[in-house]
């Protein structure tokens, strides 16, 4: 059973047991544990937890004495431990892993895994999601777009662009990645209209064309026009397409706060709490918590902003969908750009550098734009 963190009130629960801790103590306990099984130097851990302070390694220390008296009852599952003249490190006591078993021509076997892999996408788990796609683990056979698409949005996107898929099949989410790095809006409406124009977007559902359509009203400020698809949409869809519901109740969201209508926002963010307790989508609630975060920054709390916009990349990183990550990082410079809240914008382009490094998103955005140019 894995450790639950609860950002709003710094409390962390395990086997229905919650534990309350102070913020600094909470952020500590979270990255030793996203870093499970992993010896870390008081360097990293000072980076992680206090990025604009100067505090000392006693810093670290202090509060690692206070988190391990309280994490003394859970001993049997989590153990934090010290690795002498380096760090300090979190073990995480693992279950047995699960083998699997060769039901290799089994067609039923292999829809079953088709449709676990779909499940975990509409979860956000981006690691059972390769371990499924491993052929040589589960000996299934993937349709070779799935494949493709999930490799986008894991971040392989190379073999994406340069995949014998058909253009039509490849239009729109390479047209969304494109968006996500292209700062002229009027460069990204001009390929939309021209695709469009040509029917390239025919393969796609309404659904993905319509978040896409809002996605860039919200980049131009049209917010008119966003009101306009978002009331159009909501007729279509409801909690029976979880799959979209919460990107669309999240564009909501992010319609709210860009309006500053906060009326709207606490709505919002009260209908996805609920959608979240029912839906545990990782992928959404990374997003949420970007916003939520930025949401809070308006409202003056800068600490708790700051802290959920830190929580949404922790989040957003352990689904393994990097395009998710990419979409909070621009939605979170649009939102924020008016707050002039130094510490959030630092976490922001910090992260945007390490993916833009990571990806190599600077030469293939060009490789990208070549490659639209070519069916103008």
């Amino acid at each position: 059973m894995p450790v639950v963190f609860n950002i709003s009130d710094y409390t962390v629960m395990f086997d229905g047991e919650e534990l309350k801790l102070l913020r600094k103590e909470f952020l500590l306990l979270e990255y030793l544990y996203q870093n499970g099984n992993k010896a870390l130097s008081r360097h990293q851990l000072l980076d992680a937890v206090w990025p604009l302070q100067e505090p000392s390694d006693r810093t670290v220390d202090d509060h690692v004495y206070r988190l391990r008296k309280k994490l003394k009852k859970w001993e049997h599952a989590i153990k934090l431990e010290t690795v002498k003249g380096f760090g300090y490190k979190l073990t995480v006591f693992q279950q047995k892993e699960f083998k699997s078993f060769p039901f290799v021509q089994d067609q039923e076997f292999q829809q079953l895994t088709i449709n676990l892999i779909s499940k975990y996408h509409l979860f956000g788990h981006g690691e059972a999601i390769e371990e499924l796609l491993s052929k040589h683990t589960f000996g299934i056979e993937i349709d070779e777009k799935l494949l493709l698409v999930m490799k986008l949005l894991r971040g392989d996107f190379k073999a994406f662009l340069h995949s014998p898929l058909p253009f039509k099949d490849k239009a729109l989410p390479l047209l969304f990645l494109y968006s996500t790095m292209e700062e002229d809006i009027h460069v990204i409406n001009y390929y939309y209209r021209i695709f469009e124009d040509k029917q390239l977007f025919e393969n796609e559902g309404k659904e993905e064309i319509d978040l896409f359509k809002i996605f860039l009203c919200l980049r131009e400020k049209d917010l008119r026009h966003a009101f306009e698809i978002l009331e159009a949409t909501e007729k279509t869809i409801s909690l029976e397409v979880p799959g979209f519901y919460g990107f669309f109740q999240i564009n909501w969201l992010a319609y709210a706060i860009g309006r500053k209508d906060w009326k709207l926002a606490e709505a919002k963010i009260k209908c996805l709490h609920l959608f979240f307790k029912d839906k545990p989508y990782q992928r959404e609630y990374g997003v949420f918590l970007m916003l939520k975060g930025i949401y809070f920054l308006h409202q003056k709390k800068k600490s708790l902003g700051v802290d959920l916009i830190s929580q949404s990349f922790h989040v957003l990183e352990k689904t393994k969908f990097v395009m998710h990550i990419l979409i909070s990082i621009l939605v979170a410079e649009l939102l924020q750009a008016d707050l002039h809240c130094k510490e959030a914008e630092e976490i922001i382009l910090l992260k945007k550098d390490e993916v833009f490094d990571k990806y190599q998103l600077i030469p293939l955005k060009k490789q990208i734009k070549t490659l639209f140019d070519s069916v103008l």
